[in-house]
């Protein structure tokens, strides 16, 4: 089979072109070749938690690699044949664990048998999703489409100590079924995670008493705002809230303030991290901000999701259809990268403000 040549400078240029591109190249069998890689970002090249990406499906799918070393601009990568087994992988930092594992389960997924994997690094780090993020949003909607996969958390692991680890058992599938979802319907409720490590529980209760504070001023404006655009008779209850507080084990410190949307149809999760510096007020104004600008558009479920299920989507019999929040660059670039290795076609829709819609005819 000839050699597919990706480069990883184009579109939003970033870590996602690599790992999209492994996990594509083990299940289609398909060799490829990507150069310029990560070349828009600060630090270009492969930095650890690429690296183990590389070097975990590797090891998965038999592969053999040339450039698989930190720093490098190109990667070359001939897969084998895809082995379940029980597999443990350290990232050495706080790179993030979570998209270590978006590359490896979907290979995982389309072996005969089950497999568990342990990933050690970063749980709850910048610019990937945390481990809740995944638990309470990504898992669910795998599970509605067909893949399962269960996890845990034994420590969590945030930067720069990293330490955390997560654990995953990833059960074969037989298909992955399309995904139609257009309309979210009302919000039913709001619920919540004000999380610590290492620090004092006030931290999380600050972080707790300034998202409910946020909740009910601004859930009132959004019903009232709801309310007035469809011109309805009946007042709409406001959807009720409730936010946990939670110590999580760990090796460093830590904090997250995360918020879930509850609708009829479907949900939306976000999320902000503590860093040192950052008030506790200020980490729950990111997860609010985040999820009342959602409130905004015809989003069914966060950007973030969008980008992660085109992919699992992109191998389902039939048409997918759902609305995003935002067309994001990354969502455009992640599709554009999944065209490279399957025959699939899509649609893109523009709503302005409002969000977008995609269409993913997939291959199964």
């Amino acid at each position: 089979m000839s050699l597919l040549r990706i480069d990883g400078s184009f579109g939003e240029g970033g870590g996602q072109i690599l790992r999209t591109s492994l996990t594509l190249s083990a299940l289609t069998g398909t060799p490829f070749e990507i150069y310029n890689i990560r070349a828009k970002r600060k630090n270009p090249g492969l930095r650890p938690q690429h690296l183990q990406a590389v070097k975990a499906l590797a090891k998965i799918c038999q592969a053999e690699t040339l450039g698989a070393e930190v720093g490098s601009s190109t990667l070359t990568f001939w897969p084998g044949k895809i082995q379940p087994g029980d597999y443990h992988f350290d990232i050495g930092t706080a790179g993030s664990v979570s998209l270590v594992l978006q590359t490896l389960f979907l290979p995982l997924a389309h072996a005969p048998e089950p497999s568990r994997v342990e990933i050690t690094g970063g749980t709850h780090v910048p610019w990937s999703p945390c481990f809740h993020y995944l638990k309470l949003q990504w898992q669910e909607y795998l599970r509605l489409i067909g893949v399962e996969v269960g996890l845990g958390m034994p420590r969590a692991g945030f930067y720069p100590r990293g330490g955390g680890a997560l654990t995953a058992l990833i059960k074969p599938f037989r298909e992955i079924k399309p995904l139609i979802l257009e309309q979210r319907g009302e919000l039913v409720r709001v619920k919540g995670i004000s999380a610590v490590a290492n620090l004092p529980i006030n931290i999380a209760e600050r972080q707790k008493a300034q998202a409910e504070k946020r909740l009910a001023q601004s859930l009132a404006h959004y019903i009232s705002n709801v309310e007035s655009a469809e011109r309805v008779g009946a007042t709409r209850r406001i959807a009720p809230y409730e936010i946990e507080l939670l110590e999580m084990p760990a090796v460093g410190k830590g904090t997250m303030l995360l918020l879930l949307g509850e609708f009829e149809n479907s949900r939306c999760c976000y999320y902000g991290l503590g860093e040192i510096g950052k008030r506790a007020e200020k980490v729950a104004d990111e997860a609010c901000d985040a999820f009342f600008e959602f409130l905004k558009t015809d989003g069914v479920f966060d950007e973030h999701l969008a980008d992660q299920i085109v992919l699992p989507l992109s191998l389902a019999k039939g048409n997918s259809r759902f609305v995003t929040p935002k067309i994001t660059m990354h969502l455009q670039t992640n599709l554009e990268v999944i065209k490279k290795f399957l025959p699939v076609k899509v649609e893109i829709k523009d709503l302005g403000g409002r969000g977008g819609v995609i269409t993913l005819k997939g291959h199964a």
